[in-house]
């Protein structure tokens, strides 16, 4: 539950940063359905998220629940353009969504839609070219070094990293500091600059007790014509 909270307040301090500069509500999608494993409960994750979004007042929330596994997708169709971001709590295989379905979200990103990914949400759709581009960093359902480099801050620089390795890992959980690499971002305004966070995870690493290098805990990145929030 601390893991879920812990989501939740940096989701709402990004969309917080768009809602303070819209008149009206922001409208927010929460998409869910399905997730890798029982250990990811996307119905309570679900219910933590809209709950914390209502009571700020500022959203207009609705949640969008994809079709089963072995259900049919050929009628599953989002209107995307009713809403200014979607919240992916939804983590699913290549196959599960049809190519015109996925075309349909492109689409909507590409004209100015949001997104923000929960969790393992940035496991789902790892031959999805357009999707990876989207969440800048995803891992595991057999993503490497062939899916894209391994990026991490060393000494202040942001290094790419070809060597092979599977993308996904969980190390050991220890207590690691949180900094700031773009204090003049939007997406910094209401974060403070440096803060301590409860435990970490090292990635990628067969000791599974991580190394010297910094990486990306929390972000935005350019797409289409908006910003997206991982993390």
């Amino acid at each position: 539950m601390k893991k879920i909270l812990l989501g939740v307040l940096s989701i709402a301090v990004f969309l917080l940063s768009i809602a303070a500069r819209a008149a009206a509500p922001v409208r927010v999608m929460i998409l869910d359905g399905e997730s890798g494993g029982t250990y990811h409960n996307w119905r309570v994750t679900t219910q933590v998220l809209k709950r914390e979004l209502d009571e700020v007042g500022l959203f207009e929330v609705e949640v969008v629940t994809a079709p089963p596994a072995d259900g049919d997708f050929s009628k599953f169709r989002p209107h995307w353009g009713k809403y200014d971001v979607i919240v992916f709590n939804y983590d699913a295989p290549d196959e599960r969504w049809p190519a015109e379905l996925k075309a349909s979200f492109e689409n909507y990103m590409r004209n100015g839609g949001g997104m923000v990914t929960v969790h393992a949400a940035d496991n789902a759709f790892p031959g999805w070219r357009a999707f990876n581009e989207m969440i800048g960093v995803g891992g595991w359902r057999g993503r490497d070094e062939k899916s894209g480099p391994h990026w991490y801050f060393s000494n202040g620089k942001l290094v790419s990293d070809d060597k092979p390795g599977k993308a996904g890992h969980h190390g050991l959980r220890r207590p690691f500091k949180m900094t700031a690499q773009d204090v003049d971002h939007v997406h910094h305004e209401r974060v403070a600059q440096s803060l301590d966070a409860p435990r970490g995870r090292a990635l990628r690493q067969p000791a599974r007790a991580g190394d010297e290098h910094d990486r990306a805990g929390d972000g935005v990145l350019r797409s289409g014509k908006r910003w997206d929030r991982f993390g």
